[in-house]
């Protein structure tokens, strides 16, 4: 069996439509109770067995093969021929770039060498440049990330990527006002504390390297106008004053998805990537990341504000 994975992406595999709606309707199975137990759509399961979406991603495999009682193995894309032969063919050209490796064995020695000297010597100089300097502030960011548009009434997340140095753990405390007319829908991680009174949210937390928070507000539907963000953070040796939190501050109402970065009506190969970019490997919740995945692999989409819902053009 093999994988596709993406940069910060899910892992994704090729399955046999075919050999899903034999097993299914061998098992008498409907495509609603494959789309409920593998929890999709009934467009999706049809998709899945027209060869429409001939890559899923791994966890939904593993759940459309335990529906269909078989190994995942039993509903994956058998190899073709060509396949074989290309394989063949990479085989081979492994062989010959292995005999290249063993003859420039002494210049690839030599080559690491230099760069362990070069690693060496650059450590040196970071530490002589930065040895009386707060390397914990130095080190830090912390940057909001949100749509400059959005769809009243639809679900809208605010990002905020914050970067601590890696060798420490660092306490942080990082708070947003809620702008007005908004409701907060879910939060990442666990909220510490709520503040109604003030109308804003924080966080209390430790963070070493890079973490991700988030928090997801919903407008009324008949929401026109621009939504203003602002928030403090403190963290580390600056916790005896509040900084500001950089990044995006604004996002305007309009009829374009808010992962549609470009407004074009589609959601693009380098728009998904930068949101999967941005969650990685978090389990993400409060806002519409299937309807995200099913717009990237249509040809488009279009918002119906009579019905209030996207439309996915194929």
């Amino acid at each position: 069996m093999s994988d596709d994975t993406f940069p910060g992406g899910p892992v994704m595999v090729k399955i046999d439509g075919v050999k899903i709606r034999r097993l299914r309707e061998e098992k008498g199975l409907t495509q609603l109770y494959i789309a409920t137990a593998v929890d999709v759509t009934t467009d999706t399961v049809s998709r899945w067995e027209n060869k429409r979406y001939p890559s899923i991603k791994k966890e939904n495999g593993l759940k459309l093969a335990e529906a269909l009682e078989v190994s995942l193995e039993d509903i994956l894309e058998s190899e073709t021929t060509e396949t074989v032969q290309e394989k063949k063919h990479a085989a081979a050209l492994s062989d010959k770039q292995e005999t290249v490796k063993k003859l420039s064995i002494s210049l690839r020695v030599l080559l690491l060498i230099l760069l362990f000297c070069l690693t060496i010597t650059a450590a040196l100089l970071y530490v002589i440049h930065f040895k009386n300097t707060d390397s914990s502030s130095s080190q830090v960011s912390i940057r909001r990330i949100v749509s400059p548009h959005f769809i009243a009434g639809s679900p809208l997340p605010i990002f905020f990527s914050v970067s601590m140095p890696e060798n420490q753990s660092v306490s942080i405390i990082l708070r947003e006002n809620i702008p007005s007319d908004t409701v907060v829908t879910a939060t990442f991680p666990d909220l510490s504390a709520k503040h109604n009174k003030h109308d804003s949210i924080t966080w209390l937390d430790k963070v070493s390297g890079s973490r991700v928070f988030y928090y997801t507000i919903t407008t009324n539907n008949k929401f026109q106008g621009t939504l203003e963000f602002e928030g403090v953070v403190k963290y580390g040796s600056s916790r005896d004053k509040e900084q500001s939190i950089a990044g995006n501050s604004q996002s305007q109402s309009g009829l374009h998805h808010w992962a549609d970065s470009n407004r074009d009506n589609r959601i693009s190969d380098e728009e998904i990537l930068s949101l999967y970019d941005l969650i990685g490997n978090n389990t993400v919740s409060g806002f519409d990341i299937n309807l995200i995945e099913e717009m990237w692999l249509g040809d488009g989409y279009i918002w119906n504000p009579n019905e209030q819902k996207f439309v996915i053009i194929e």
